[in-house]
C-alpha cells in the first residue's frame, strides 16, 4: 500500500520527541504496512522531523514541547479530517516492531474491536523486573478504575477504527494517555481486544522510571476520583 494516499485507510501516526536515533528506520518500516505515516514532532531539538519526513512522513510539528498525550489527541484531529479505517499509535522510541503492525489491525478489519492493544505481557518479552512491577500496579489501579481490565494499560502500541478514531478525545497531556483511553473507550461503549506483541528495551531509558511510573499512579488515581 503505497504511503501518501489522497483517501488512506490506513494511517500510522508516531508521537516523537527527539527520537533522532530510530524515526528513519520506524517511518521507513511502518510505510510498508500502511497508506500514510504521519510523524508528530512534538518540539524537538535534534532534527526528528527533517528525519522523518525526509523518509516518506507526513510531519505536524508542535511549536512548543506539549508532552505525548497532546501529540496524540494531534494525531486523533489529523485522523478525523482523513477518516481512515484505522489509526495505529506507535512510540519513536524503538521499542515497538512496525511489522507487527498487521496483528494490531487484523480485529478492526475483522470487525471484532474497536480498540486494539498491543501486550508485551501475552508474550515471551525480557523485561526488566522493575517494569513488571511498576506495570502491574497500573494495569490493576487503571483496571479498576476504568472498568476494563488490560495486560498492558500503559502500550503505546495501539489500533482505533473509524469509530473509536471519531469517539476519542484525551485530557491527559503526558504519559497517563495510555491509561485515559481505558476509560474513554469504557464510556464511548467501544469495544476492546489485546495482541501479544514484541518489544525492545536496550536503548538506554530518557527519564527515571520510577518518577514516571508515580507520575502516571497519581494520574490514574485521579481519573478513578473524577469519574
Amino acid at each position: 500500500m503505497p504511503a501518501n494516499s489522497t483517501n488512506p485507510k490506513i494511517i500510522a501516526a508516531i508521537p516523537a520527541y527527539n527520537e533522532v536515533n530510530h524515526i528513519k528506520r520506524i517511518v521507513s518500516e511502518a510505510k510498508s504496512f500502511v497508506d500514510q505515516v504521519i510523524v508528530v514532532d512534538d518540539s524537538s531539538t535534534d532534527g526528528t522531523g527533517k528525519i522523518a519526513e525526509a523518509a516518506g512522513a507526513l510531519v505536524i510539528r508542535h511549536e512548543e514541547n506539549m508532552g505525548k498525550g497532546v501529540a496524540v489527541n494531534t494525531a486523533f484531529k489529523i485522523a478525523r479530517e482523513m477518516q481512515p479505517c484505522v489509526l495505529v499509535l506507535l512510540d519513536g522510541d524503538g521499542q515497538h516492531n512496525p511489522r507487527e503492525i498487521p496483528l494490531l489491525i487484523e480485529p478492526i478489519l475483522q470487525d471484532r474491536a474497536d480498540m486494539v492493544v498491543g501486550s508485551r505481557f501475552l508474550k515471551n518479552n525480557h523485561i526488566p523486573k522493575y517494569r513488571v512491577l511498576g506495570q502491574t500496579v497500573l494495569n490493576l489501579t487503571t483496571g479498576w478504575g476504568s472498568g476494563i481490565r488490560l495486560t498492558d494499560s500503559q502500550s503505546g502500541f495501539r489500533a482505533f477504527s473509524l469509530r473509536a478514531i471519531q469517539s476519542l478525545s484525551f485530557c491527559e497531556k503526558g504519559f497517563a494517555v495510555e491509561s485515559e483511553m481505558q476509560f474513554r473507550a469504557k464510556e464511548c461503549g467501544l469495544r476492546v481486544a489485546e495482541v501479544p506483541i514484541e518489544t525492545n528495551y536496550e536503548e538506554k531509558v530518557k527519564r527515571s522510571p520510577v518518577v514516571h511510573g508515580f507520575s502516571v499512579l497519581f494520574r490514574v488515581i485521579k481519573l478513578t476520583w473524577e469519574r
